[in-house]
């Protein structure tokens, strides 16, 4: 204990003895302050990072939440970061407008000349052919999977992403020239899972397919759904598809899901896909493959087909067309084929009845001087419209053809010069073999 001398600090003795209790008070409140121990002097704090390692596992896990996934994952790829306003890959930034590509996917060019830069003799960042995405939480998601496929064309077709259950590696299919064979049947996995997640405003679906051979042993491989779920969006979202998927995956091949499409609507967050994504990450915790690994998924970004993902698409192709009237032929192709998925959408029908059904279908149109289709329909004989097309059988599917020509009828195109334009167009589908 230390005592502390204590000063009159009342000048004068005559104010001292005319007001003693004043006195008495002032010299019992130093008293009482001197004589106060001194705290004992607190032991070096551990840095935060020291400090959880002395913790048990268990006790750690309880008081806070565990640390970043993100400092574990090892990658030999760049690290690109995805804002409102820019994406860095590794040091390097380049500006975009995420909002431009709310709507659809696109490919986000600045991007793609970022990382073409990395293929430079003497860099060769993407030999490894994997990149870490982080994404921030305000990137809407058609904007951050139009920069995971444009990262895919750029030579980067393995994505880490960060979802609340751990990273998962999403992985874009190969791009495969038009005419490339398909594998044959037996030489991919029978029976293997794929998933297709759609995140809505308010919900989560979620479709399981079971990969079926085609009967005859020849063909295109189709889906059966053997599971469906949808739950409200929120924290225990993911737990409940992943609960769903470990009940769709027992007795299926290894890993599972092997493959998921995954949507949203225009106004949803990528966070969301990502806290959503944890359900794939539990399901393959829950039934590792052989091989071990992080969590790995083949993914893509489109509307669900009639066949598997690592089945080649449908194959449209346009053939010579005819243009009568002051509309350059190049704007009019351009148009046509920004709507392949529509065309593909009415052709992917027509599979689920006939699985080997191809051949062309001939569209005459007529375009306004708005440029509004005012009159679209079917050739009849489109060898006579299409001298080097005699070869490629008609479409024998007639809800396919009514649902090409009604696409047809709602396309737009610039105002033409000078009156209407009339257009004939042969469009070959073909299965994807």
């Amino acid at each position: 204990m230390k005592i502390t001398r204590v000063r009159n600090v009342v000048r004068g003795s005559n104010r001292r003895a005319s007001n003693p209790q004043r006195f008495a008070a002032l010299a019992w409140a130093a008293l009482v302050v001197g004589c106060t121990q001194a705290p004992p002097q607190a032991p070096p704090q551990a840095p935060p990072q020291a400090r959880q390692e002395a913790v048990s596992p268990s006790s750690a896990t309880a008081a806070a939440p565990p640390p970043p996934v993100a400092a574990e994952v090892q990658v030999e790829g760049p690290r690109i970061r995805v804002a409102l306003t820019e994406i860095r890959v590794d040091d390097a930034a380049v500006s975009w407008d995420p909002a431009l590509l709310r709507d659809r996917l696109q490919k986000v060019d600045p991007l793609f000349e970022a990382l073409r830069e990395l293929h430079k003799p003497g860099i060769e960042r993407l030999a490894s052919g994997e990149c870490v995405f982080e994404v921030e939480p305000d990137v809407p998601f058609t904007a951050a999977a139009s920069a995971i496929m444009t990262s895919a064309f750029a030579g980067c077709p393995v994505a880490w992403v960060s979802t609340s259950s751990g990273w998962l590696k999403l992985r874009t299919p190969p791009l495969l020239p038009p005419g490339t064979p398909l594998p044959a049947p037996e030489s991919r996995v029978p029976s293997r899972r794929q998933s297709a997640l759609h995140i809505g405003p308010k919900e989560l679906e979620l479709t399981v397919f079971a990969v079926v051979p085609p009967a005859s042993g020849a063909g295109r491989e189709q889906l059966e759904k053997i599971a469906n779920r949808t739950v409200e969006r929120g924290t225990s979202a993911a737990r409940e598809l992943g609960s769903a998927l470990v009940g769709a995956c027992q007795q299926a091949p290894r890993p599972c899901p092997a493959g998921l499409w995954l949507t949203a609507d225009a106004d949803v967050l990528f966070s969301e896909a990502t806290r959503a994504l944890g359900a794939i990450v539990d399901a393959q915790k829950a039934a590792p493959a052989a091989g071990g690994g992080a969590a790995e998924v083949l993914v893509s970004f489109r509307s669900r087909g009639t066949g598997p993902i690592d089945q080649l698409p449908p194959a449209i192709r346009l053939g010579n067309h005819q243009v009568s009237g002051r509309l350059p032929p190049g704007e009019i192709q351009r148009i046509v084929r920004s709507n392949f998925g529509t065309f593909r959408a009415c052709y992917e029908e027509g599979l689920k009845r006939s699985p080997n059904l191809e051949g062309r279908i001939g569209v005459r149109f007529v375009i306004g001087k708005d440029g509004r289709v005012t009159k679209a329909g079917a050739v009849p004989d489109p060898s006579a419209e299409f001298a080097t097309e005699r070869s490629a059988p008609l479409l024998p599917d007639e809800k396919v053809v009514a649902c090409v020509v009604g696409a047809v009828e709602k396309l737009v195109f610039p105002a033409p010069e000078g009156g209407i334009v009339t257009v004939v167009y042969p469009i070959q589908f073909s299965p994807g073999s």
